[in-house]
C-alpha cells in the first residue's frame, strides 16, 4: 500500500496522459505523440526512479497544471451567465487540475527528500 501511495503522482499523470491520447484518437483519429511521449517517460520514471528526472517532471507537470487552472478560469469567465455548464466546467476542471498541482507537489516532495537516486543497472537483472 505504501508503494502505491509513493507512486501515486506518476500513476495519476500516466492516467491523464492515457486519457488525453485516447480522447485525441477517438475524437479525430489523430495519434497524439506528445501524450504518448508523456506516458512513456512517466512509465520509465515509475520503473527507474531517477531523482533528477523526477524533479524536472514534477516542475513541468506542476507548471502545466497551474497553466490549465488559469485556462479553466478564463473559459469560465467567457460565459455570459452562470449556467450549470459553467459551474461543471469550473468544478471538474478545477478538481482535475487542482489534483494535478497537488500530485506534482507530492512528486517534487518525494524526489527532493530522497537522498539516493537508483542506478540504471540496479533494478535490472544481470547474469
Amino acid at each position: 500500500m505504501k508503494s502505491l501511495l509513493t507512486n501515486l503522482p506518476e500513476i495519476f499523470f500516466i492516467g491523464l496522459g492515457g486519457a488525453w491520447f485516447l480522447e485525441n484518437l477517438y475524437a479525430s483519429s489523430h495519434v497524439n505523440y506528445v501524450a504518448l511521449l508523456t506516458v512513456w517517460l512517466l512509465l520509465l520514471q515509475l520503473i527507474y526512479k531517477n531523482r533528477l528526472a523526477g524533479i524536472i517532471y514534477g516542475n513541468i507537470l506542476g507548471l502545466f497544471s497551474l497553466f490549465m487552472l488559469g485556462a479553466v478560469y478564463s473559459e469560465f469567465l467567457e460565459f455570459e451567465t452562470i449556467t450549470t455548464n459553467a459551474i461543471m466546467l469550473l468544478v471538474i476542471g478545477g478538481a482535475l487540475f487542482g489534483a494535478g498541482v497537488f500530485m506534482s507537489g507530492k512528486m517534487l516532495y518525494n524526489y527532493l527528500t530522497t537522498t539516493k537516486s537508483y542506478e540504471d543497472n540496479e533494478l535490472t537483472i544481470s547474469f
